[in-house]
This record gives C-alpha cells, structure tokens and sequence, in this order.
C-alpha cells in the first residue's frame, strides 16, 4: 500500500513511521522541516499523562503511548527526550472527575498516589494551596521534549524508507470518490493509495467545510526566572502540575532549563496559523504572574523571562477527529489534537493504521458525524 502523510507533526510523524515499520510505501509531506517554530508540535515540552477524569479512552490512549514513547526512546538512544517529573493533578475535594479517575487508574492498573492538601504541601513546600485540595500523583508520568521527539520520530521514519518531501500541499480537489494525488504549490503531484491529513490548524484551510469542526485557538505560553540558589523548582523537586482549584485551570513545568513555564488550559481566541505571532499583552501576563504569586509565595515578583505564543484545533466536543472525508473514501482526516494530543501521537497512528487497513473497530467519538450540531466546545 502507498500512503502519502501530509504534516509532519507528531501525529503525521507516528503514522509514517508505524507504515514503514510495517513494509508500506510512505512519503511524509511538510512546508517546513520537522518540528518547526509555526507547527503544534512545537515548544520545549508538552505533558505526558494518564488522567483524563471519566474519559477511560484517552486514559488507556495515553498509556499505550507511553509505553510506546518510551520504547522509542530507549531504542533510538534519546533517553533525554522524557523526564519522568510525575504529574500532581490539584481539584477541589468536591471534584467528581478526579475520583472518576481514580477507578479508571485501578481497572488500567495505572500506579498513582492520593493526598489532601496539607500531605502536598508538606510533600511540596513550595505549593500554598486551599485547605479542601485534593490532589492525584502519577509517578509514571512527566515531560517530552517536544521538538526534539518529533524530529526523533521522523528520523527513525526516514530510516525505515519512508520518503520526506518539503512541499505546500494545495486544497485538494475531490470531485470522485477517491482522491488519485495531490498537488504542491510549485506542481508537484504525489500519487498514492490514501492519504492521511495530519494538519493540525491548518485542516480548515484545506478543507473549508471543516471550518466549524477545527477551530485553531491562541495560547499564551510564559517562562518565570527562579531564584538562583534554590533547587526547589527543578525537575527533581517540583513535578508538573495541572491546577483544577481555580477557572482558569492552570498548568505548569519545573525549570527544565528555560525557567518555569506554565499557561491555561482553556480555550484561547481565535488563531490563524500563517498570521505574525503577537506577544503576549500586558493582562496576559498579569494573570500568569499574578497565579504564580498565589500558587509558589516564593515565586512572587518572579521575573518574566519569555511568552511563547503556541496554538490547540479544537473540536467541538474536545475528542479527536480521526475518519474518512464524506467526499472521498481514501482521504483520511487526523486532527483536533486540542491541548492534549501530543502524547498520543503513538496510539493515534496505531490506530489510523488499524482502521486504513479495515482491522479492529471505529471509534464513534472520533467520527465527524460525532462533531456535527450545537455541542458547545469543551477542551481536554
């Protein structure tokens, strides 16, 4: 079979690399070089967790993908591109998702650990937290080296004959019920038997039809200096933690080298990806300065460092889009990887592979008639 994978972003990178390792002819198609400054999977680091409250699918997705990850590390010798921090997801104690996922951990046999406020805060002094805070550890998990797994996984890609090609792929033209090539901006057709479209925020502007399906929205990313001297906000003292104890959902890293980075987990305004990024204004960095100062008391007039403007496609129910276009059997649409879909990446190729070939079952949360009517928007 011969498959031609538009976007070289952590979902498209997987999917060739998993069609190479099982004989297939693969060609991986990017503008840009793996990995690069306007793509989603770029960045210093993403979050590689488990707990995803009563969404056992992404729970077990994610665990896959771990495992995976992890091989892949160990095989290519990158054992740099994980840092096991553990990840300390904070709630209130009246949060129902966060005992939903505490049975989701025990039937997947996810290793985990409970505590209330006071035992995180004497765990974690560097925390100051509300008195009814709960709080669920997964020691397991921690960040990836977003840029450099990426660039990884395609390099493997490349070695197991997979072909990459820098080329702008223009809005297909589907006129039949399968689609025959597709054609670049400077005329370069590639044929093939499917084609997989792992664009990310930029599925809408090849497919205009999926401009209410994928919504791009613009995230504020900052870095805070920490105090010379103290150990207490590297990766062996601090884990990642996902703060559900206010709105704005806050979510954070320990200096992995370029100061402590956090953000909101929440929907930003609209992006358009080929736009000039814009800094961070002044109320934005206020907020994250002023959470900080709530969150770490020693972290209070921390200095700013750099913002990081980074972008999530969005569904409007939050889960993946992963299913043929109506238009056309052999295309192939992978996206709505939201804030969370980089580590998945492994799982969602296995998947893409299992349904391309007609083995297993498809997921109905992954359909485009599931995306279809008044659902809201929600991200996970």
């Amino acid at each position: 079979m011969e498959v031609a994978v538009i976007g070289a972003g952590v979902f498209g990178a997987w999917t060739a690399l998993l069609l190479g390792r099982a004989g297939h002819q693969a060609t991986l198609i990017d503008r840009r070089e793996p990995a690069n400054e306007q793509s989603s999977s770029a960045g210093e680091s993403r979050v590689m967790r488990s707990a995803y409250g009563p969404d056992e699918i992404y729970s077990a997705m994610a665990r896959r993908s771990l495992q995976l990850w992890t091989s892949f590390f160990r095989e290519e010798n990158c054992p740099e591109c994980f840092r096991k921090t553990g990840v300390l997801w904070i709630a209130p104690s009246t949060e129902a998702s966060v005992e939903q996922a505490r049975k989701i951990f025990e039937r997947l046999g996810i290793a985990y650990d409970w505590a209330v406020a006071k035992t995180i805060e004497q765990r974690y002094p560097q925390f100051s937290l509300q008195h009814d805070s709960v709080g669920i550890f997964e020691p397991d998990a921690g960040a990836m080296r977003a840029e450099r797994s990426v660039q990884a996984v395609v390099a493997a890609a490349i070695r197991e004959g997979v072909r990459y090609e820098m080329a702008e792929i223009r809005a297909p033209v589907l006129n039949h019920s399968r689609l025959d090539s597709v054609e670049a901006s400077d005329g370069r057709r590639f044929s093939a038997d499917q084609f997989v479209f792992a664009c990310g925020s930029w599925l809408p502007k090849l497919f205009s039809a999926l401009g209410e399906v994928i919504r791009p929205t613009r995230q504020d990313l900052f870095y805070f200096a920490v105090p010379n001297g103290l150990d207490f906000f590297g990766p062996d003292a601090l884990p990642i933690w996902i703060d559900q104890t206010e709105a704005n959902i806050a979510y954070g890293f320990p200096d992995l080298g370029k100061g402590l980075k956090m953000g909101f987990h929440r929907l930003g305004p609209p992006f358009d990806p080929d736009e000039p990024r814009v800094l961070s204004g002044r109320e934005e960095i206020a907020e994250a300065a002023g959470y900080l100062a709530r969150r770490f008391p020693l972290l209070q007039n921390a200095r700013l460092k750099a913002t990081q403007v980074c972008h999530y496609e969005n569904t409007p129910n939050g889960d993946f889009l992963i299913d043929t276009h109506p238009q056309a059997r052999n295309v192939w649409l992978v996206g709505g990887g939201s804030g969370h879909g980089f580590k998945h990446g492994p799982a969602v190729a296995e998947y893409v592979l299992d349904v391309i070939a007609g083995a297993g079952s498809r997921e109905f949360r992954f359909s485009l008639e599931s995306k279809q009517g008044d659902l809201g928007r929600r991200v996970l």
